[in-house]
């Protein structure tokens, strides 16, 4: 007597680990479970970046760094540039023999530049995201999740009202990534873009630098979003008074290191406009140009021997004094050639 059982397509399986449904799915888009499920497919076989490309569409680049998110959650191990299974209990006996290879030069550097900053903690991960490149879902993956993601839907509807536009499918895919890998609750996001329409920036580019870098810092609640909004709001409103100060116009967007500048002089050390603006003009007189860093150098000696207004500087250069009242020990000028890159 003999049996036979045909199973159709299901003669043909191999196994994924529970471990990434349950702890690695919500974080992963297209591109790492089609690496995964190439890797796990074709165990029992030593894997380049080129054949795995070959097999999933996903381009080499792309690679190393879903290779990694596996290894950060846990079910692959890494040693040297060979990526394993994490233990013999993450998977099962069909599929234990695998290795990808990325040894070659071409790769090792391909993997240095694009790999994760993602931590070994799943959930601390979840808190806190800090990527070099974030890798938005494809297509097809955004496509499903919008037939599927209720969250998403709202999200998307509640944008398109907002930007007052159609979203595109890369577009949907950004806010899914904002979503998903970066960890954002949808109403973050949706202040989030409100906020880019108030400043004249309401496109998907804009609003996914500064959201990657709300995720990067850890801005997932409506209270501490406020919070960073109203911060971002005072410090422009401190450049625009220096700016009135010195008497300049339309400078365009100003650097991180001027904002500081500004905050700095009007926050912490209380300088009125007369003193921002004597400040600039000796920097002028002296220099021919403004320099942030030059006047930054005039009022740090200021505010170190108390000098607030137009009265007291003129009482300190009186003073016979002067030259011992220095507390600082800095050169402005020696400030200057080493900062040169602060200014406009």
């Amino acid at each position: 007597m003999s049996i036979k059982i045909n199973l159709g397509t299901w003669n043909s399986v191999f196994a994924v680990p529970s471990e990434v449904v349950d702890n690695g799915l919500k974080f992963a888009d297209g591109v790492k479970l089609k690496v995964l499920l190439c890797v796990l497919r074709n165990s029992g076989k030593d894997l380049t970046a080129e054949e795995i490309s070959a097999c999933t569409g996903v381009n080499e680049t792309d690679i190393p760094e879903a290779l990694e998110y596996w290894v950060s959650i846990g079910i692959l191990h890494k040693d040297s540039d060979k990526y394993t299974p994490a233990s013999e209990d993450s998977l099962s006996s069909d599929s234990k023999d695998f290795a990808v290879d990325l040894s070659d030069s071409k790769h090792k550097q391909i993997h240095k530049e694009t790999a994760l900053e993602i931590s070994n903690d799943v959930e601390i991960q979840k808190k806190r995201f800090t990527v070099t490149r974030p890798q938005k879902p494809d297509y097809f993956f955004t496509s499903q999740q919008l037939a599927v993601d209720e969250e998403l839907k709202i999200l998307v509807g509640e944008a398109q009202s907002a930007l007052g536009k159609t979203l595109s499918n890369s577009d949907i895919s950004t806010l899914l990534m904002l979503k998903d890998t970066c960890g954002l609750a949808v109403d973050v996001i949706l202040m989030l873009i409100q906020y880019c329409v108030s400043i004249d920036k309401g496109n998907m580019r804009a609003i996914e630098k500064i959201g990657v870098g709300w995720a990067d810092e850890g801005i997932n609640s409506l209270e501490a979003a406020d919070a960073k909004i109203r911060r971002i709001k005072q410090m422009n409103a401190n450049f625009s008074k220096v700016s009135s100060a010195f008497g300049i116009n339309n400078t365009g967007s100003p650097t991180k290191k001027q904002l500081e500048y500004s905050n700095k002089w009007i926050e912490d050390w209380k300088f009125s406009t007369e003193m921002l603006r004597e400040a600039y003009e000796r920097c002028v007189d002296s220099k021919g140009t403004m320099k942030f860093n030059y006047i930054d150098g005039i009022l740090k000696r200021w505010n170190s021997n108390g000098i607030k207004n137009l009265n007291e500087l003129s009482e300190y250069e009186k003073s016979p004094k002067k030259q011992t009242k220095r507390t600082s020990s800095y050169d402005i000028d020696e400030l200057e050639k080493i900062n040169t890159l602060d200014d406009f």
